[in-house]
């Protein structure tokens, strides 16, 4: 399992130091690069491979492009790949890191609230092919150091799109929820206490199943949906925000399955300023669904709230499935 250290950039070369890498390189895209790196580097001095921003380059291209660079250095298995950036980069780098060589060293430094408190947490890795993370493995990094220094750079929107994944965790664990119920501004939500509540509650999961067979799938609320919708949107909208807008539908299912209380979770998505629609129509929707990895055996496998704290993983009839869309697409 990985170690996760909440502290700023200055307990990176302790990181870094422990491991005894051979060699080190930081992967980023070119616009942390130029806000960030010169600030990392000053705690180690390494190679920046730097690839394009944007979910489109979290692809099987960009992997071969980076091997090719890791080759030229000639990397080894002893040696040290550090992701700096949100979930594209941190699930690319672990990717990579992974395969190259069947697996080197691995550091990330998420820098968005959603890679924070998800993406870069709990091992997976993975690459768009035909669909969101279609290719990947599940890989622990040596390190993941929680800086919420990097947050400061971040437009108010992608914090809104993590606060998708924060209202998830919110479901999923009554702490979280309890928590939020106190706050009016969406930003009183980056608050470490609700970070670290977040982060424990996968650690948890996540070390009871780490190759998600079993209780790991629960982390997988609102998923089935956003990444239906982030497809269709040809990755034009944000994950969290999909994210969100899947919550409502999985909500809906267990409002009508379990009689969860389904205005709980949307009124908490209109306190965070997160969407709850989205314009597509059931049709597309579902046909999506059925290309996506969780649809096991040919049926759908959904993520269903019956209260908050307690959900189940179930095989959900499209009927209901198609009743929640239709109240959320119109």
């Amino acid at each position: 399992m990985e170690r996760v250290v909440f502290g700023s950039l200055l307990h990176l070369s302790s990181l870094i130091n422990s491991l005894k890498p051979y060699k080190v390189a930081f992967l980023t895209n070119n616009i942390l690069k130029e806000l960030w790196m010169g600030e990392i580097l000053k705690y180690k001095e390494a190679p920046v491979i730097a690839i394009p921003d944007g979910e489109r380059y979290k692809s099987i291209e960009s992997a071969m492009y980076i091997w090719k660079i890791l080759r030229e250095m000639e990397f080894t298995r002893k040696s040290l790949l550090i992701g700096v950036g949100g979930g594209v980069i941190t699930d690319l780098a672990g990717f990579v890191s992974s395969i190259y060589m069947r697996g080197t060293y691995l550091g990330l430094v998420p820098t968005t609230l959603l890679a924070q408190i998800d993406a870069a947490i709990g091992g997976k890795t993975g690459v768009n092919f035909y669909g969101k993370n279609m290719l990947g493995t599940f890989y622990p990094a040596n390190f993941v150091l929680i800086a919420p220094e990097t947050l400061k750079t971040l437009p108010q929107e992608e914090l809104l799109n993590g606060l998708g994944e924060i209202a998830k965790y919110a479901i999923l664990d009554s702490t979280v929820y309890r928590f939020l119920q106190d706050i009016d501004d969406p930003m009183e939500a980056l608050r470490r206490d609700i970070i670290e509540a977040c982060v424990n509650f996968k650690l948890k999961i996540v070390r009871e199943d780490m190759r998600e067979e079993g209780k790991r799938r629960v982390l997988n609320l609102g998923h089935t949906v956003a990444h239906a919708l982030e497809k269709l949107s040809n990755y034009r909208i944000k994950h969290g925000f999909a994210v969100s807008v899947g919550l409502l539908v999985a909500a809906l299912v267990g409002e009508m399955l379990y009689g969860f209380d389904a205005g709980k979770v949307e009124a908490m998505l209109h306190r965070f300023r997160l969407p709850t629609g989205y314009p597509a129509s059931p049709q597309e929707v579902l046909r999506e669904l059925r290309g996506d990895k969780k649809f096991w055996y040919g049926k759908i496998v959904f993520v269903v709230p019956v209260e908050i704290g307690n959900v189940r993983v179930e095989i959900v009839g499209e009927e209901v499935i198609k009743r929640a869309l239709e109240k959320v697409f119109k």
